[in-house]
């Protein structure tokens, strides 16, 4: 597996016009972190950042499709929409990990980045990435963020992950909403409907795929067991595992057909 490293970073040119036209996240105090607290609050920082910066990718890769598909206006405007929301929210991100004392140095699989097209039909590999990524991953990525602003105590960083929910709102909605519209036949000139049993082993691909994977440190949860790193932890937009997990596998299993 190939890697990259990229810096996260802010420019710092403070051009007014620049300024007005960048998203403004809220202000970032984290409270004093033992040394285990600040390195798994970087930690989940960074590997959102990442998961962020990939979604820009991945957008990149479903805009280009769109257009080749010549996908009416409304529906490329939108994903371009989610483009610059992935951007935003990979920037409010790194931000985080800045704010906590570490530097927005994030490390990529290569393949991630690239986000390569396969050698399928256009339409077969848009249907693919509605289903996987849109119907599916966004679907869940929405249900845990939602479980998080429920489950975190007021603070700068969960109001970061309040901006990405009500964001994801779309990106949530966008795979399962053109699907309908493919499924209805209203997309037929440049998205047909492959069938329900494509779309079926898809949605059922992805989520056995996702059932498996193991999204918590197991050594988070003992930092968990100390109150002081509880709170701590907690305040600077770090989520219990244990609650995080079932809130995940609960996500999956209720994942279905679009």
């Amino acid at each position: 597996m190939k890697e990259l490293t990229l810096d996260l970073d802010h420019s710092g040119v403070a051009d007014p016009v620049f300024r007005a036209a960048l998203y403004q996240g809220p202000r970032l105090e984290p409270p004093l972190l033992s040394d285990r607290a600040r390195h798994v609050a970087i930690r989940t920082w960074t590997d959102r950042a990442r998961s962020e910066y990939v979604g820009v990718m991945i957008v990149r890769k479903l805009h280009g499709l769109l257009v080749d598909l010549t996908a009416p206006r409304d529906v490329q405007e939108l994903a371009l929409r989610m483009l610059l929301d992935e951007q935003r929210h990979a920037g409010a991100c790194a931000a985080a990990v800045e704010a906590l004392g570490g530097a927005p140095s994030v490390v990529f699989d290569l393949d991630e980045l690239r986000q390569e097209r396969s050698t399928e039909p256009l339409e077969a590999q848009l249907i693919e990435l509605l289903v996987g990524t849109y119907a599916c991953g966004e679907v869940v990525a929405h249900a845990l963020l939602r479980h998080a602003v429920r489950a975190l105590p007021p603070s700068g960083f969960r109001d970061v992950l309040r901006h990405i929910a009500r964001d994801e709102v779309l990106h949530a909605r966008f795979g399962p909403a053109l699907l309908a519209a493919a499924r209805s036949g209203s997309t037929d000139a440049w998205l047909p409907w492959p069938g329900e049993g494509v779309v079926r082993g898809l949605v059922e691909r992805q989520r056995a795929w996702m059932a498996t994977r193991d999204v918590v440190e197991p050594t988070d949860a003992q930092l968990f067991e100390d109150p002081v790193d509880r709170d701590s932890l907690l305040a600077v937009g770090v989520t219990a595992p244990g609650p995080f997990r079932i809130a995940y596998l609960r996500a999956v299993s209720r994942l279905r057909e679009p």
